[in-house]
């Protein structure tokens, strides 16, 4: 499997970036190369299936953005291509559903069925799809609505946004065109369109800055998402009936701080990839765990994805703007899409219903506070609000360790092994000895906690200033991050969690 964070990737990136910048004149040769390599590593990363299957829908969907653009009723070629992505989409997502059954039918004819085990999801799928839907929609807005998208795709320029590999392993999402609350590090719009179309010689974006971002997601992800994984969280996962309620607390607790770190590792490599290429990918994460409720963890967490469901599943459904039962009703199912795309398990739905039913509840209390805004207790409550620094903190404990239970469905493989893990946590603190000291973990938790903020905006000063520092003062401090991460780093090359959906 080849992996973005290994020595061979680096070897051929620097070989790569090498010639990208040779062609640095011709932004069209630019993206012919970057179109062959973005195929040529969906086929290393997925085989043989995965690059037909790209190449197949790509063809389709540049063929519906045709009529979509020129036919007489542009809806019923919207409707027909969304369903057909869809329709793709689950069957490819969802074949181990029907694999069994398959299995059965091919062997009462007689039939050998051994090809079936090879197929797997194309790698990517679930993004292009997104990113196809989110484009053919924008041309049909243009058209129908007098909404100015931008410039219509060629057939090689749509299969580079499709396909352009920083973004198809794992996201983030991008856009053909500018959307509301997606935005680069600068926060300032990042559609495709416009890049791969520059009518003028690309540059690098902010050299300092990438490589900064570089040794963070080399920390983030090889180094301490891959500790936390297996010292705390993989061993307790896997059998969690032989350990105390304190170890499985920390497990608990460690698998979110090891997935931001991974996946938030990883857009820091992606985005530090397309600046060197003279690209803006939007940001994913900005400080989630700082979150004062769940829909502004929303906000923050996973953006691409949020601000997706909301474009295209929550708005469509009506959004806001038919009542408050109807916008809850929204809500619902939109959320409950989300963890049905996560994966097929029904601990998938109910992590995304947990997560629906916790803005369903917030939105019924400003509903109830907004009419009950006048008596004294909540004229107390908004000061407090307001004011209180303890206030804001109780907020984002609260949000942190609901995100941290509903996580539980979310990594456990099964919903039986979610149910086998919260009875494990509740009833393991009498007869099952520590096997291990958790409050060493416990203790590093609350540092990180303590010194997150901090870290939070250390991460947006860097944004800002990297490239106005002197680059000779970053050279050693970078070097010893590298040679750090190097000594502490687990062994193996590690994987993106996110790259399985």
């Amino acid at each position: 499997m080849f992996s973005f964070i290994s020595i061979e990737f680096g070897l051929s990136f620097i070989a790569f970036f090498c010639l990208y910048w040779l062609l640095g004149s011709k932004p069209k040769l630019q993206n012919l190369l970057l179109l062959c390599t973005s195929y040529l590593i969906v086929y290393l990363c997925g085989k043989i299936q995965a690059l037909i299957a790209l190449l197949l829908f790509t063809v389709f969907i540049y063929a519906t953005s045709v009529r979509i653009v020129h036919a007489a009723k542009p809806r019923i070629w919207l409707i027909t291509a969304i369903i057909c992505t869809i329709l793709n989409l689950a069957l490819w997502k969802y074949f181990d559903f029907f694999r069994t059954s398959v299995s059965y039918g091919l062997d009462s004819l007689k039939l050998s069925s051994d090809w079936l085990s090879g197929i797997i999801l194309p790698l990517g799928l679930s993004y292009y799809s997104f990113q196809a839907i989110s484009y053919l929609v924008s041309l049909y807005q243009e058209r129908c609505h007098n909404q100015p998208a931008g410039k219509v795709f060629t057939l090689p320029g749509l299969a580079l946004h499709l396909a352009f590999f920083p973004t198809i392993t794992a996201g983030p999402i991008a856009r053909a065109y500018d959307a509301r609350g997606l935005t680069d590090i600068y926060k300032q719009p990042c559609g495709m369109a416009t890049q791969i179309y520059t009518p003028q010689p690309r540059r690098i974006l902010a050299p300092t800055l990438a490589l900064c971002l570089i040794v963070m997601a080399l920390m983030k992800n090889w180094w301490l998402s891959g500790w936390i994984a297996d010292n705390w969280v993989d061993p307790v996962f896997a059998n969690p009936m032989q350990y105390h309620s304190l170890e499985i607390l920390a497990a608990i607790y460690g698998y979110t701080v090891q997935l931001f770190f991974n996946f938030s590792g990883y857009s820091d490599l992606m985005i530090a990839i397309g600046l060197l290429l003279g690209f803006r990918l939007p940001v994913n994460f900005r400080a989630p765990l700082l979150a004062h409720n769940i829909r502004e963890f929303w906000l923050r967490w996973h953006i691409s994805l949020s601000t997706w469901i909301r474009d295209y599943i929550y708005i469509p459904l009506g959004g806001g703007r038919h009542g408050m039962a109807r916008t809850q009703l929204n809500l619902l199912i939109a959320m409950a899409l989300s963890g049905i795309w996560h994966g097929t398990g029904w601990h998938f739905l109910i992590w995304g219903l947990l997560h629906a039913a916790g803005m369903i509840l917030l939105n019924l209390g400003d509903w109830l506070y907004s009419r009950l805004r006048h008596c004294e207790f909540n004229k107390a409550r908004d000061g407090l609000s307001k004011s209180s620094r303890p206030a804001k903190i109780i907020s984002i404990v609260v949000t942190v360790h609901f995100v941290c239970f509903c996580f539980i469905f979310f990594r456990a493989p099964t919903l039986n092994d979610a149910l086998l893990l919260l009875h494990a946590l509740f009833y393991n603190n009498i007869n099952v000895p520590l096997s291990t000291n958790p409050f060493y973990f416990f203790s590093l938790l609350l540092l990180a906690w303590i010194l997150y903020p901090f870290l939070a905006k250390f991460t947006n000063m860097l944004y800002k200033r990297a490239d106005s520092l002197p680059r000779y003062r970053l050279i050693l401090p970078l070097l010893l991050l590298v040679v750090l991460v190097l000594i502490c780093a687990p062994t193996g090359i590690p994987g993106f969690i996110y790259a399985n959906f």
